[in-house]
Parts: C-alpha cells; structure tokens; sequence
C-alpha cells in the first residue's frame, strides 16, 4: 500500500538507497512463500526457513560471493524511512571506530540501519539459537555475549523509546503511522498555476520525522491494539482493593453475561477495522462464571487472547478442555497471596482453589501462565514474600501498581512511580474498553460509564473507536480532562 506520492515502502526506500554511493548491491532475503512486490534492481535471496541460524548462514553466503565487501548495510523492506545523510554517517563512525557492530539509539524504530563487518558472522552464528529470527534478530544475538563485540552506537539527542514508536508497515497499525508521519512530515505543495500538481516524493530526513512526532503526540494514535472485553458482570470474591465491589449487585456474584456470539462478533469486527490485536476477557468480571467460557475461547481462537482470573469459580472438567487446546492462550491468575491468612483478608475464600488453579496452568502451560499481585499499603509486608516464592517456579511475575481509580478508591499507593513528565495515555492510544452489554467507556477506570463513547454492538468498532480521538487528542496538547486529571495509569502499559 502506498506511503507517500503513490510510492510503497519498499519504493521509499529504493529512492533513498539510490541516494548511498556505498552501497554495491541490494539483496532481499524473503521469508518462504513471500509474494511481495520489490524494486527490480534488488537481487532476491529466499531463506531455507525462519530462523535464527538460516539468517546469518545466507547472510555469510552473500557476503563470502563479495570480495570487496567491508561492511553490511541492514535494512527492512518494511521500513520506508532512511535518511541517506544518517547512513552516511553511521557508515563514517563505523569505519572510523574500526566497529563491528553499528546502530543508533533512541530514535523512534525504524529510522536507523544496522551496520555490521562481515567478520562477525561466524560468531553470530555461534549464538544463534533454534528459533525465529526476530525483527531485531542481529542485536538479540550480539546481547548473548555483548561483550565479545565491539559496538558503535549513534544516541539521539531526544530519546524517544518512551513512545515505542515503530515505523515500519509490518501491520495496518503501522502502516497508518508511517503514512500519517510521512504526510505530515512532507506536506504536499502546489502552485497558483498548476493546482492540481501532484504531492511531493522526498523522503524526510530523520530530524523532520522526530521534529514532526515532537510537534503533534497525537499523530501516534493508529488502531486499537489491546481489547478488553468484559464478558461477565460479577465475581466470586470481594476483592478490598478493587473498585467492582462499589457496583452493588454486579460487584459479587454472577449478574449478566455477553453471548459467546456477540464476542465473536466483535473479534470479526475489530480484526477487520484492526488486524492483529490482542484481545482480554475479565478487566472487571470473573470469566470463569461465564456459561460457555470454552465457546469463548473458541471463538478467539485465531487471534492472541489474554485470561484475566482469580482462578476461582471454574469448572475442572472446562477448564482441561481449553488447556488442551492449540491457541495463543495468556494466563494471569490475581492471586496477591501465598498464604492463606492473608489471601482471605485480601480477596476472601478460595485461596485452596485458587492455588490449585495455578498449579495446573504452569504444569500444562508454564510459559503463558501468570501471577500476579498488587503491590498497596495493606499488602506492602507480603509483596516480597510473594515474589521470592513464585521466582523459585517462574519469571512470569507481575507486581501490580495500586489504582486508585480516579480517585474512587482511597490512595494506597506505597510509592507514586508516575515519570516527571507526562505524556498522553498508552490506554487512549491504544486500547479499547467493552462492557458486557456493549457499552464502550473512556477507558477501564471509567467504572460508572459516565464518559461512554457509544456501543460497539450498535454504533460499530470505527465510530466509538473515533469518538476517543479528541480525548487523545487533548492529552497530547497537554489537556486533561477532569477524570484524566486524578489518574496515574496513563503510563501502565498493556500486553
């Protein structure tokens, strides 16, 4: 899909290639299968398969057929943005530090190449693992033994990972970004005479783009990416940190539920509006209550679908059904406690369930099973505990910060962890509420709906999607509404 000027990724960055008088050759190694599209001029290389050895065994190939190769330019096709004057200058200090390893930090991703010397992939190979190579598979490698490498590294002045910016076209979230920075970086330009002369096709330099996101956050909301959806209203427990027990009936025990039909639909409806999101069952209501959690499960089963739980109220018998089954399940058991003076003070009975529970997700799938506790005042003295405890079986251990929610519940908050400055919320940009009847919030801490956008079932994803817009839109300026004000979760960050 095009970018800028009717010109795709991979054509951006032809036209800049074109611009490196250093570079002697272009190759493009495709995955199997791959029907992509590229510029004529660059030699295509498939790779045997998707891993991590296969990369570097091609990589040394190409460059063993080179005999004046000094240095391998890396780039993904993906990627439309290279500045031709950076490279350059990467190219300059890694020739002249003698470096083996080149890259730049804290650039939005994207934007910088890597540079590596061909005398390094014997020893890349060495670390490679039996696994697929990631997008950042060479620096992953390099990390196994960083220091058996001598690495150059370009700093921006303005570090932005903060924002996790990712400008690539590797999903329609992406795409949109690179396409709303590219335009907005590069404005089209036309003349009293000629007014419908067709927009400009330079590509940015590097210090436009960074000038450019600088200047307007709210470009950087795309596509929702993290939906949750509250299946179940009500819980088993009564939980003292949690808010749901202000709800009077629908705060304890089992009210009303979603039709496992209705969550499939909005799956096809997102997936269509958003390909590739994650999606979360039990933000508020317990998923195991629900009737038909294994046609819920079902119904996600070709997208990433995250359990919330406290791992009580579930039926044995359902629960073994969906642990057999082949999908991209993630697990996170609310447990808070190991022990059980101490679990019953913080959420009630079922500590025996529960822990029961989480024994049988780590025995049949230790690697997308979760615990989690809240770290508050009431509970400070057992968090350690806590930790030490499951750090023995796993490393999937969250420790939650305390939400006050907006100021709902009394400040328990052991220590305010917020940054210096604040930046727009992750939530607004990125995520996207449902309650059981449809109902879309502001967000997960607008527990009374009273800044509701619309209803997904009625309204459709893009409308309620679009109707948080402004809000993000606010942030981004520096203006917080009145719940947005009070609230310190802007910066938690979602799987």
């Amino acid at each position: 899909m095009p970018i800028l000027g009717g010109y795709s990724s991979a054509e951006l960055l032809d036209r800049a290639i074109a611009s490196l008088a250093e570079v002697q050759r272009v190759v493009v190694l495709t995955q199997p299968g791959d029907q992509t599209s590229y510029p004529e001029r660059w030699q295509r290389v498939p790779l045997p398969d998707t891993g991590e050895g296969a990369l570097i065994d091609t990589i040394a190939e190409l460059a063993k057929n080179g005999q004046t190769i000094t240095e391998i330019l890396i780039r993904h096709a993906d990627e439309p943005f290279l500045d031709p004057l950076f490279a350059t200058r990467m190219i300059a200090e890694h020739r002249r530090y003698v470096a083996e390893y080149t890259f730049a930090d804290g650039y939005p991703g994207g934007l910088a190449p890597e540079i590596l010397a061909p005398s390094v992939l014997p020893r890349l190979r060495a670390l490679s693992r039996d696994e697929s190579a990631g997008r950042d598979a060479l620096f992953t490698m390099i990390q196994r033994d960083i220091n058996a490498f001598d690495i150059e590294t370009l700093l921006a002045e303005d570090d932005m990972r903060l924002l996790r910016i990712e400008l690539n076209c590797s999903s329609r979230r992406n795409w949109l970004l690179c396409k709303r920075v590219a335009e907005a970086a590069t404005p089209a330009t036309t003349s009293p005479s000629s007014p419908a002369s067709p927009p400009t096709t330079s590509v940015p330099t590097i210090d436009t783009i960074v000038s450019t996101i600088r200047a307007d956050l709210g470009l950087l909301r795309t596509l929702p990416a993290y939906v949750m959806v509250d299946v179940v209203e009500g819980t088993p427990q009564d939980v003292a940190y949690s808010p749901y027990r202000l709800f009077g009936p629908a705060g304890k025990g089992k009210q009303r539920e979603m039709a496992a039909e209705r969550f499939a639909s909005i799956i096809a409806e997102v997936e269509h509006f958003s390909p590739g999101s994650v999606y979360s069952i039990g933000a508020w209501g317990e998923p195991g209550l629900h009737s038909a959690v294994l046609e819920l499960v079902e119904a996600a089963a070709d997208v990433p679908l995250v359990i919330e739980t406290s791992g009580v109220g579930w039926d044995p018998a359902v629960l073994e059904r969906i642990l057999a089954r082949d999908q991209d399940l993630t697990w996170i058991v609310h447990l808070d406690a190991i022990e059980e003076g101490t679990y019953r003070r913080v959420r009630g009975d079922g500590f025996t369930e529960a822990m029961r529970f989480t024994e049988r997700l780590f025995s049949a799938a230790p690697a997308k099973a979760y615990v989690q506790t809240v770290r508050y005042t009431d509970l400070e003295s057992h968090t350690e505990a806590f930790y030490r405890f499951w750090h023995e079986r796993t490393e999937n251990i969250i420790v939650q910060k305390y939400d006050p929610v907006c100021g709902v519940l009394e400040d328990k908050r052991v220590t305010d962890v917020s940054p210096v400055h604040r930046f727009p919320c992750w939530h607004l940009k990125r995520d996207l509420m449902v309650m059981v009847d449809g109902t879309v919030p502001r967000c997960r801490e607008d527990i009374y709906r009273k800044h509701a956008v619309g209803n997904i079932f009625s309204d459709g994803i893009e409308a309620v999607w679009d109707a948080l817009d402004p809000v993000h839109r606010a942030h981004a300026r520096g203006e917080y509404p009145a719940i947005c004000v009070q609230c310190d979760e802007y910066y938690t960050f979602n799987f």
